[in-house]
């Protein structure tokens, strides 16, 4: 099977932008059985579209979020200007053939045209040049007239069928934001302790903070001491005031002893 890769942007002369807008216009005349017209209509798009992407696309590849919003944004210019050209019928045919709604991909390094993924033999063509093949350069881009469809407003008189009325946007996602810085995931501290050399240290388990010792020691020693000698003080005191009570009374025993004895 045979591909052929779109050149990059300096490499790409305004002879392979030709090739490639009348190859890709050319399928779409035999597919959608164009009018002489809409065929040279459908080249001027084409010619346009190429011309534009070919600038972004090398970045388009690389994945930058600019690159990828102005692809789309001259993917559904070229989109919008087929509506006008194009019968309504032809439209819902033609969006639903993806080599020629979307006619570029990328891949891992570059980006390519999907017509030739279908049509291989690209010396072929079913229709001549369109009539304007080397002299048109541009003139009818939307950029020329006031950013509007040209083919909006100067084919009314040229095209009377019914045209496509839904909607033409080839990107249904919403646009990507610029990329954010984002943070860092934090760091493994198994990864980031790990020390580095022969040392003997690496299996060693990691000795208990001193701090927290210390604060252990000074609770085990400072609370039982506080309770202890306030109950052995209460003890002592206790039992002083037994052995004065004791006393008091012996004494008091003797001397009312001695007072019997005397009055006998």
């Amino acid at each position: 099977m045979l591909t052929i890769s779109v050149p990059a942007m300096s490499a790409m002369s305004m002879s392979k932008v030709r090739e490639n807008a009348r190859f890709l216009t050319d399928r779409m005349a035999y597919e959608l059985n164009l009018t002489i017209m809409q065929y040279n209509d459908v080249y001027e798009v084409n010619y346009d579209f190429i011309v534009n992407v070919r600038h972004i696309m090398d970045d388009v590849v690389r994945g930058y979020d600019y690159a990828v919003d102005r692809y789309y944004d001259y993917l559904d210019f070229r989109n919008d200007d087929l509506r006008w050209i194009l019968s309504a019928s032809q439209y819902r045919r033609f969006m639903g053939v993806d080599y020629f709604y979307r006619p570029i991909y990328t891949t891992a390094s570059d980006w390519l045209f999907r017509i030739y993924k279908v049509y291989h033999n690209v010396k072929h063509f079913y229709f001549d040049k369109p009539h304007h093949y080397k002299s048109y350069k541009g003139e009818h881009y939307r950029i020329h007239h006031g950013h509007v469809s040209f083919y909006k407003n100067n084919r009314k008189d040229h095209y009377k069928h019914d045209f496509y009325k839904g909607d033409i946007r080839a990107r249904q996602d919403k646009r990507r934001e610029a990329p954010k810085a984002s943070a860092r995931p934090a760091p493994d501290r198994k990864q980031v302790n790990q020390p580095t050399g022969n040392r003997r240290e690496v299996n060693r388990t990691p000795r208990p903070e001193s701090g927290k010792e210390t604060r252990k020691e000074v609770k085990r020693e400072s609370k039982p001491e506080v309770k202890k000698s306030n109950k052995t003080e209460v003890k002592k005191d206790v039992n002083r005031g037994s052995e004065r009570s004791s006393s008091r009374t012996s004494q008091k025993e003797n001397k009312e002893g001695r007072r019997a004895t005397r009055s006998r």
